[in-house]
């Protein structure tokens, strides 16, 4: 049983986390709670059978706790994940984490010391569709050799479907640290044009190009293009168009619950509602490095680098040329 302490329950509580941590309740006891509107606090923690706590100092420091979650910190910037990185308990880490890079690498490099885990909470690393991807690059299609996205940023007013990617730079760190997870290697240059399919300016779209350090085996050049469209069409989802080329295949899919995959003997779709969901997956991993576990997880620095790509990618549109991303760091 993994004992956590929660900071900030935040606009997804009751739509996203409470339901998952009510799956978990054999693993994760909830034993205090920290929120700024404190009679929100007092209705979460009676549910839970858990303290009210005044502020996260108190939370941090006066309770036997494993772990912390995280949730919501917006109204006080880095303030919490400074204080619970100093604690030699993990972190789990949702939504944004700003654009601070050299604040971001100092809590990195002081975690990474005292070997404390925070984990960002990459969503997209973990729905239905990208983990059967893996399976199926490790059965059935091979490394994977090309990435294309097809997407448009969210409007100001529009509801996200993963929290803390509610402004164009987290998006777009979002999806970049995707594409760096599913090929596993380094990125090396990013190129952003603008692009038009037709003379219809609605058509027009911004194509973001990652390169990566080529296959070891083959040496194909390995790349990841992101389209993102200038405009968005009424009730246009905002869940990208995946299509990933493998070695022996490629998959394809434009919704975290199916996927379509094909290879030189085979063609098929698969529903995938019935497996975990992303969150419920997270937090399993969570759980498992906060009782001593190796299993590898998201941290601060792939944050960073995803950062990294989404300022080059724009400093490449103004140059008007593709940029090295060692130039970067």
């Amino acid at each position: 049983m993994v004992r956590i302490g929660i900071i900030g329950l935040g606009p997804y509580w009751e739509q996203r986390y409470e339901p998952a941590l009510r799956m978990m309740d054999q693993r994760i006891q909830i034993k205090a709670v920290y929120d700024p509107v404190r009679s929100r606090a007092e209705q979460v923690a009676a549910q839970w059978d858990a303290a009210v706590v005044s502020g996260i100092g108190c939370l941090a420091t006066r309770y036997p706790l494993d772990a912390f979650l995280l949730l919501h910190s917006d109204w006080m910037n880095h303030y919490p994940l400074t204080i619970l990185s100093q604690q030699h308990r993990p972190v789990y880490i949702a939504g944004s984490l700003g654009e601070d890079l050299e604040l971001l690498e100092m809590i990195h490099a002081r975690a990474t010391e005292q070997l404390v885990t925070l984990m960002p909470e990459f969503s997209r690393r973990y729905c239905q569709a990208t983990s059967r991807l893996f399976e199926l690059v490790v059965t059935q299609l091979g490394n994977p050799v090309s990435i294309q996205l097809e997407t448009c940023c969210p409007a100001d007013d529009q509801q996200v479907e993963v929290p803390g990617q509610k402004n164009e730079t987290d998006f777009l760190v979002g999806l970049m640290d995707w594409c760096c997870y599913v090929m596993r290697t380094r990125p090396v240059r990013v190129e952003t044009t603008l692009q038009s399919d037709s003379s219809d300016r609605s058509e027009d779209y911004r194509q973001i190009k990652i390169e990566f350090l080529p296959d070891p085996v083959t040496a194909v050049e390995r790349v990841a293009l992101i389209k993102i469209k200038t405009h968005q069409r009424e009730m246009e989802p905002l869940f990208p168009r995946h299509l990933i080329q493998c070695r022996n295949g490629q998959a394809e899919f434009h919704s975290p619950d199916e996927i379509h995959w094909e290879n030189a003997s085979q063609s098929i779709t698969e529903s995938l509602k019935s497996d975990r969901r992303e969150l419920e997956v997270m937090l399993d991993h969570f759980c498992r490095r906060a009782v001593g576990g190796i299993i590898p997880v998201a941290n601060i620095r792939d944050v960073c680098q995803a950062i990294q790509l989404v300022r080059l990618s724009r400093a490449s549109l103004e140059a008007g040329k593709p940029l090295d991303f060692t130039a970067a760091k």
